[in-house]
């Protein structure tokens, strides 16, 4: 299990870490800090492959890249300069990120933007649904859309 800690609102006043952080929880239950920032690590998911972590990063408006191998290393930016405040994160099944922010943006792998869904709302967040996960549901402020075009979730 891979989770983070932004901290957000009244949470900045009551935090008890001196960073925001990026965690792991293994089999066992131990936690462990993948990774420490000094900006806000906000939305999560892992890669079809299972063999990297996407994160985003509200403050820094970029999406990281841990690689998972035994204990999660290797950090790199592979989106920088995301239009609106990155929150939640999504893999489709050709491994593209789904990526919400000002709009809903979809880039490759290697960070090439090859979309944006533009929806009435900002977005916060995301997955792929229906029962042949080809449906994108986007939470806003006041609804949940629901997109259909043909992308598939992988399933995380």
């Amino acid at each position: 299990i891979y989770f983070t800690d932004p901290a957000f609102g009244d949470q900045q006043d009551t935090r008890e870490l001196d960073f925001f952080g990026v965690f792991h929880m293994t089999p066992k239950g131990e936690v462990d800090a993948v990774a420490r920032l000094k900006t806000r690590p906000n939305g999560i998911a892992v890669a079809r492959n299972g063999k990297t972590l996407y994160v985003t990063d509200s403050d820094a408006r970029c999406v990281r890249a841990f690689d998972i191998g035994g204990k999660t290393a290797g950090s790199r930016m592979i989106i920088d300069h995301i239009e609106g405040v990155p929150d939640g994160i999504r893999v489709d099944d050709k491994g593209n990120l789904w990526v919400a922010a000002k709009n809903v943006l979809c880039y490759s792998p290697q960070g090439e933007l090859l979309r944006t869904v533009v929806i009435p709302e900002t977005p916060s967040n995301l997955t792929f649904g229906d029962a042949d996960g080809e449906s994108l549901f986007v939470t806003a402020r006041t609804a949940v859309y629901r997109v259909r075009f043909g992308a598939k979730g992988a399933g995380n």
